[in-house]
């Protein structure tokens, strides 16, 4: 667990007026500890078993799920989440529908095309999108995980012009950006990233 590691990210991030989302996917509960009792109240967090024991432990703090959904499981993520960062598919948004209550929810762009992501083809990303006319909510923003064999640059500058083209066409879309992990935070936020989803940069 490295503090300092931690204070020098969360500064440069509050300088973008962004949001550092401690991932905490099998972290021992004295380092969560140690990040909560700086003042973190939102975790991003991979598994739901795991999520929902953080959640008995951490009362007053709040979860993202960031991890690839389960039909079967959205249920029990809806009513644990406060946010979804990981949406893709059409039958997620039904099931979400039936059970949303304001949480944020993300759709998961596969922005390099990369057959091991999860994601909607940029391509298909306004049909996608014209979707949610039918239901109760609007996702507030995109995320994405770019490929390794890809510069990052181009990446999230993609996601930024995607961004940019859903706020002229949605009056009820945020604009949020979920993007950018250890590696490459710094040059999401440089392309508009305004959540960086951080784990092993600070834990370790």
């Amino acid at each position: 667990m490295d503090i300092k590691a931690l204070n020098k990210i969360n500064n440069l991030v509050e300088k973008y007026n962004a949001q550092l989302l401690p991932v905490i996917k099998d972290r021992k509960f004295e380092d969560i500890k140690k990040i909560y009792d700086l003042g973190f109240k939102e975790f991003g967090e991979n598994r739901l078993e795991q999520l929902i024991e953080n959640k008995d432990k951490f009362q007053d703090a709040s979860f993202h799920f960031i991890a690839p959904l389960q039909s079967r499981k959205i249920t029990e993520i809806m009513n644990n989440c406060i946010s979804i960062h990981t949406l893709s598919r059409k039958k997620e948004v039904e099931i979400i529908n039936k059970h949303y209550s304001n949480q944020k929810v993300f759709v998961q762009i596969n922005i390099d095309n990369d057959p091991n992501k999860k994601g909607i083809d940029p391509e298909e990303v306004d049909s996608f999108f014209n979707i949610f006319e039918d239901f109760n909510y609007f996702p507030v923003g995109i995320m994405c995980i770019p490929s390794l064999e890809n510069d990052p640059k181009n990446s999230f500058s993609y996601m930024q012009k995607i961004n940019e083209k859903l706020k002229s066409n949605y009056k009820n879309y945020f604009g949020e950006l979920s993007m950018g992990m250890s590696d490459d935070y710094e040059i999401a936020l440089d392309y508009g990233a305004t959540i960086v989803r951080i784990g092993s940069k600070i834990f370790s």
